[in-house]
């Protein structure tokens, strides 16, 4: 009778891991447009493999204010802004990690913003467990997918998505205007902000991972009124000089750069819109083209896709080629 019952338990769990198998295979996500917190770098990873020259990394203020195609129009660079809403660098990091599988660019631009972003031990040993357990079984982490099933859906699972996330190399594009009106932000004082230790580890490591592959890391910090301090340019410019990195502050080059806060920012100087963006990528199309010796690749048949996507891409942010 105990043998039979330990036949039964076993028979369960077999048939549980199936289960969950099965399930995780028709609920995770099979196109770019469905997938969850990195549905934005899905478009990255569909890019022919080593054919990037730079990437850019961070939150929302990464992907509001760096345009790839810009870049591309001006310099004939191929990247791809990976940037996702509200990241930890341990995300980041991880998600650096992903993308360097597939990918050897020369140069990551990695945004500061999230530097100052903290979370607890408590949050970081569950963060552990999540991805063990969604490693194994992706449906724990798209369960909720089963509301948008259906028989179209199921034979379409292998549809390329949504065009605009390709056509924009993960820019966040927007036109909304929403002005910043409270004058100037820019207060300076000697005052840190002090990057607390699970950032720290994670930005450590992500300097380590570049050291690894030889990337050349360049640390930007996007213009925001809402988000920029002294104390928090202090604390990066910091980390910069000890570990020999590049720092581009451009809150201090707004006058350099042209931004205009009654009309450069969708939501009130918390993040560019496409017309601020196109302002930042100008002077960081120029500082990769001083400082780094990436190709220009405009005239190479394994990068004609780029140019008629430039086509597409021209026309829909109403810009003349020339």
């Amino acid at each position: 009778m105990q043998y039979k019952n330990v036949i039964k338990f076993i028979s369960f769990l077999i048939g549980l891991l199936i289960l969950l198998n099965v399930s995780s295979y028709l609920f995770a996500p099979k196109n770019k447009a469905e997938e969850g917190t990195y549905k934005r770098v899905k478009g990255f990873l569909s890019e022919p493999k080593n054919t990037m020259d730079y990437l850019a990394i961070g939150d929302s203020e990464c992907k509001s204010s760096i345009s790839p195609m810009e870049i591309w129009k001006e310099y004939g660079y191929a990247g791809y802004n990976c940037g996702v809403s509200a990241q930890h660098l341990r995300d980041t990091y991880y998600l650096l990690e992903e993308l360097l599988k597939n990918q050897s660019p020369k140069v990551v631009l990695l945004e500061t913003n999230s530097f100052a972003r903290n979370f607890s031990l408590y949050n970081e040993f569950l963060n552990i467990t999540d991805r063990i357990t969604k490693k194994f079984f992706p449906v724990f982490e798209y369960h909720n997918r089963w509301q948008n099933l259906s028989v179209y859906k199921m034979k379409n699972t292998n549809s390329k998505g949504n065009s605009s996330s390709i056509m924009f190399k993960g820019l966040h594009y927007s036109t909304t205007v929403k002005p910043y009106t409270k004058g100037s932000y820019i207060k300076r004082t000697e005052k840190v902000k002090e990057i607390k230790k699970i950032p720290m580890f994670y930005l450590n490591e992500i300097v380590n991972l570049c050291n690894k592959k030889d990337i050349k890391l360049i640390l930007y910090c996007a213009p925001s009124p809402l988000c920029w301090s002294s104390q928090k340019h202090n604390a990066t410019a910091d980390f910069a000089i000890k570990n020999g990195l590049p720092f581009i502050d451009l809150n201090l080059l707004n006058d350099d750069l042209g931004i205009d806060w009654s009309r450069d920012t969708r939501d009130k100087g918390d993040h560019l819109n496409y017309y601020g963006a196109k302002k930042v990528t100008s002077y960081i199309g120029a500082y990769l083209s001083a400082h780094t010796n990436l190709k220009d690749h405009r005239k190479e048949k394994s990068y004609a896709l780029w140019n008629k996507t430039l086509e597409e891409y021209l026309k829909l942010t109403k810009q003349s080629k020339g």
